[in-house]
């Protein structure tokens, strides 16, 4: 696996803002409609949207490419990316998308098998028949969108399956699946895993005796035919992406089911088995070579949990990409802990449940909608400092009250609570924000911190920075409200399509002295010059 470096549209990065639709909206026009509307309205990029297998080929060699017609219409349209979800041999570790002259011919397609030799609803991976299918229509669905999308690049990045794996089962007991846990782990994955000894499977190999030449369980303990059934997976779906990029070349992922905060653990029971969850993620990377991310779907809402998962898959060969998580006030925060990461985007799950009969944006995912306009006005910035460590995210946590930061030549402090000059929101600091009738959630501190130069900060979000320089700090300065920093001057604005900065307002007086260098999302960004 090559680290990613990120989406492009016509060769010039681009930070995927996404939503995604639900299972069952790209059936027709009209569904699939309703989710770009949804997008639009939460300030989204980029749609989600799956193409269904069953749908596409409903008899074999029978193609019908009608759905992937209609839906790059409707988001060219509306100014809008795709990226295509394959709903195919899985989905969300069953194969309920599979055409039925697949799921009806097990004698030829080999399903998963039960310790008591229960045939259960899922395509074994350890069979070439299953994978060879597959790969035909999806090498077929990327022939048709290189014909009518190649030149626009409406499609932008391509999921492969979609939280691959099998549930019900402990693993896979078909009789090509013992075979294989018997075989010879392979020399690929052992010498990665010498150079990567951080990996958990590396410490389960090392745990039982750093052996080579021998099968899944001697070599990794345990744990061994778990790493047995991802290492087959993901050189079952790792084949279909070859197939599908050698016909026409876009970024492919896989998505993965997470085991974060379940009490067991148990694969086939909390995840799916044989997906790349933190056991195994190592494995995956090793085995594959045409799989450009692989994207963890992150429900969690606890901010440390989340942070932990996102650096956790965010490694020197694995670039990060966020294809799924809530669309509610916590993720409204966290999401900006992962662009300042180098996440090469984020989405939301569920885009239609977002809005209402109107259209208009439902009050709990009100947050969500301002910090994907904040992300909006602060793009230009995100990609020129993506991966340089000049990204602040500004982030709650529980019992907390604020949060300090080292700058190159300043230190900087955010505060969640309040005092009592300052209320803990910049909400009360403008009359201009005052008048928009914010709910709580939309003002949860949150936000960017970019340092373009050693004397030069955007800010977006919602939130008030304070900042001190390093040498000499005006220690007799600092209470709760003063900026404490000498600046030249503090701007809202925002940036054209060329990238320029453009001023709409420039703040003295009250508007700084209060509450320091503060920033909403009806602000746009705030630019901030020091002397």
């Amino acid at each position: 696996m090559k680290p990613f470096e990120g989406f492009k549209v016509n060769g010039k990065p681009f930070f995927v803002l996404g939503a995604q639709s639900h299972n069952s909206s790209s059936y027709n026009r009209e569904m699939f409609g309703e989710a770009v509307k949804a997008a639009l309205a939460l300030n989204c990029n980029t749609l989600e949207a799956p193409i269904y297998w069953e749908k596409i080929e409903p008899e074999e060699g029978v193609f019908d490419f009608t759905s992937i017609d209609y839906m790059i219409e409707i988001c060219r349209n509306a100014k809008l990316r795709l990226v295509i979800l394959w709903f195919a041999s899985w989905k969300n570790g069953d194969f309920s998308y599979a055409p039925g002259w697949v799921k009806s011919d097990q004698a030829r397609f080999q399903r998963v098998l039960g310790s008591g030799g229960d045939t259960l609803p899922n395509l074994s991976a350890h069979y070439e028949a299953n994978r060879d299918a597959d790969t035909k229509a999806f090498s077929r669905v990327m022939a048709h969108i290189k014909t009518i999308d190649e030149k626009e690049q409406t499609i932008i990045a391509m999921q492969v399956q979609n939280e691959p794996g099998f549930l019900r089962t402990d693993r896979d007991y078909s009789p090509r699946a013992l075979q294989n846990a018997q075989d010879t782990v392979p020399e690929k994955l052992l010498r990665f895993l010498e150079k990567h000894t951080q990996a958990p499977a590396y410490k389960y190999w090392k745990k039982a005796g750093l052996k080579k030449h021998s099968d899944w369980e001697s070599t990794f303990g345990f744990w061994g035919v778990e790493f047995c059934e991802a290492w087959h997976l993901a050189m079952y779906i790792d084949a279909v992406a070859a197939a599908g990029k050698k016909v026409y070349d876009v970024p492919m992922y896989v998505n993965v089911w997470l085991n974060s905060g379940n009490p067991w653990g148990i694969s086939g029971m909390e995840y799916p088995g044989g997906g790349a969850v933190e056991r195994t993620l190592h494995v995956w990377i090793a085995a594959v070579d045409h799989i450009d991310m692989i994207a963890p779907d992150i429900y969690e809402q606890n901010s440390y949990r989340y942070q932990k998962i996102v650096d956790f898959y965010h490694t020197a060969e694995n670039t990060l990409f966020i294809p799924e998580s809530s669309g509610f006030v916590n993720n409204a925060a966290n999401m900006f802990y992962a662009i300042s990461k180098g996440a090469a985007g984020c989405a939301i799950f569920g885009a239609e449940n977002y809005i209402d009969s109107e259209g208009k944006v439902v009050e709990a995912a009100l947050a969500t909608r301002d910090s994907h306009l904040a992300i909006r006005e602060a793009m230009p910035l995100i990609i020129k400092h993506r991966n340089t460590g000049k990204m602040f995210p500004v982030i709650p946590h529980a019992g907390i009250t604020d949060e300090g930061y080292e700058f190159e030549e300043y230190i900087g402090n955010v505060i969640f609570g309040s005092n009592r000059y300052l209320p803990g929101r910049p909400l009360y600091i403008d009359y201009n924000n005052r008048r928009m009738n914010m709910n709580e959630d939309q003002q949860t501190p949150r936000g960017l911190i970019i340092e373009d130069e050693p004397k030069l900060f955007y800010l977006t979000g919602f939130f008030h920075l304070r900042l001190m320089p390093k040498k000499s700090p005006a220690i007799s300065r600092i209470n709760d409200y003063l900026p404490i920093a000498d600046y030249l001057s503090v701007e809202e604005g925002h940036f054209n399509e060329q990238g320029e900065f453009t001023v709409s307002r420039t703040r003295n007086g009250d508007q700084v002295m209060f509450g320091g260098f503060w920033v909403t999302p009806s602000c746009g960004i705030v630019r901030v010059k020091l002397l």
